[in-house]
């Protein structure tokens, strides 16, 4: 009976172990090697699956496919060499690619937007160049042979120390069942793989959000504290993380459309208010428009920095004169051509009185017969002038705006527009004719736009991309 009770006890101990373990396996995933320490996490997740998707997104096609820049081409041309060379299937790196891979740091001011890129060697130069605080884990069949081949992709010396691996003089990489992580250095490697095995060090196990980031299905998606992250779109400054108390970002791709959401979690209750603008009245000149409500001063004032580049007293000149501009309209426009850099603002309803008062203040000088003025700021000379109930500051002069106004079709006539304009509650928003950039810069013809926009509602801010 004793023995019995005893093979029992043994039986129970076993199987609540396995339940135990099994549980503990279930729950792990990438995510599991970010230890709670670390400020900004970011995977990629399943790209493989995605990948037809985003080929129905107009701007990816064009990345990818030999019409366009020939992205897909290039990274296949780059593999078959490393196969000729080296040995190694192809197939070890795209299996990697096409699962799981995540990035995590800690104590470094990432710029979300940089993670866009469309050269192959900044991807291999962001590895190559991993901080000492930072990791990225892919999910592999393959993982004792992905070092080699990573350290051939990124030109690299290799080696093998006990069960870990070496790349170049700063790259350690660490295998844990089907994960391979790459580190900016020992110390990190060591605590990456420590934190996947011990629960009670995951970021994911302190934080709730991860497990919506689990649950959904999220092409690009992520983790950061408020002073790990910096969002910049063009003409739109640097977003602010003040009132944020934590932030996550997801994504997806679905009918030809790349939808990017960032969501702010707040320390106070914030509403945007439903706002009337008359933006598509504007003339189709530019492939650049941002609208932002005049009770939003900061926005205007960021999105007149990221156009004008200054010394410090000259911006201080710039920004008294926007400053009472904007508290006198409704809403303030901002047109332009990124390429360029030429800008127009434009303050809608504007009613002030004194504004001649106000440009000599900071030293505009005035042409009765143009009807504009004039103010120098270093080597830029910014025409000034007021046409009909809109007050204008930019690059461009009344003869040729007016001229702009007679010759071209406006934004309504257009209805790759309307979905601009059915955006009503909004901080600001940004429409970018991607198409006419590529072509102006590149050369090549494509239809493809950006709407950017930003809104509150109760203890989130949410900021919405949608790429075409």
């Amino acid at each position: 009976m004793n023995q019995f009770l005893k093979r029992l006890e043994v039986f129970v101990l076993i199987l609540l172990i396995t339940v135990f373990t099994s549980n503990m396996l279930a729950n792990s995933d990438i995510f599991s090697f970010v230890h709670k320490d670390y400020d900004f996490v970011l995977r990629f997740s399943k790209g493989g699956s995605w990948y037809q998707e985003l080929k129905k997104v107009t701007f990816f096609k064009f990345v990818l496919d030999r019409k366009g820049l020939g992205f897909e081409d290039a990274f296949l041309r780059l593999l078959e060499d490393m196969k000729y060379r080296t040995g190694i299937d192809p197939e070890v790196v795209t299996d990697a690619i096409s699962s799981d891979v995540l990035f995590a740091s800690k104590g470094l001011d990432v710029n979300l937007m940089e993670f866009v890129a469309f050269d192959l060697n900044y991807y291999f130069e962001l590895i190559k160049t991993l901080a000492s605080n930072a990791i990225v884990v892919f999910e592999t069949k393959n993982p004792q042979k992905l070092p080699r081949a990573l350290a051939y992709l990124l030109s690299l010396s290799y080696k093998q120390v006990g069960t870990n691996y070496i790349i170049g003089d700063s790259l350690f990489c660490g295998v844990s069942g089907r994960y391979l992580v790459v580190a900016g250095s020992k110390q990190a490697l060591e605590l990456a793989l420590k934190t996947y095995a011990t629960p009670e060090m995951q970021l994911a196990r302190s934080v709730r959000d991860f497990d919506r980031l689990r649950a959904g299905t999220f092409l690009v998606s992520g983790y950061a504290k408020p002073g790990a992250l910096k969002l910049e779109m063009p003409g739109t400054g640097v977003v602010k993380w003040e009132n944020a108390e934590q932030i996550i970002f997801y994504s997806t791709a679905s009918a030809g459309s790349f939808n990017f959401t960032i969501e702010q979690r707040n320390k106070t209750k914030l509403v945007s208010k439903k706002s009337s603008d008359a933006i598509l009245e504007l003339p189709n000149a530019w492939n650049y428009y941002m609208v932002i409500s005049s009770q939003n001063t900061e926005n205007v004032i960021a999105s007149m920095k990221s156009w004008f580049k200054g010394t410090e007293g000259e911006l201080t000149k710039l920004i008294s004169l926007f400053e009472y501009l904007t508290s006198l309209s409704t809403s303030v426009y901002t047109t332009g051509r990124i390429e360029t850099g030429e800008f127009l603002f434009i303050f809608d309803n504007f009613v002030g009185k004194d504004f001649e008062v106000q440009l000599s203040k900071v030293g505009a000088r005035g042409d009765v017969q143009k009807q504009e003025w004039y103010l120098q700021l270093g080597a830029t000379q910014l025409h000034i002038f007021k046409y009909s109930n809109k007050f204008f500051v930019g690059l461009l002069s009344k003869e040729r705006y007016l001229q702009l106004e007679r010759t071209r079709k406006k934004l309504k006539d257009f209805p790759i527009f309307n979905d601009f304009a059915r955006i009503t509650n909004y901080e600001f928003k940004v429409f970018i004719d991607v198409g006419d950039l590529v072509k102006s810069t590149l050369g090549f013809t494509l239809s493809s736009k950006l709407v950017f926009w930003s809104y509150n509602s109760d203890y989130f801010t949410f900021y919405r991309i949608v790429l075409s």
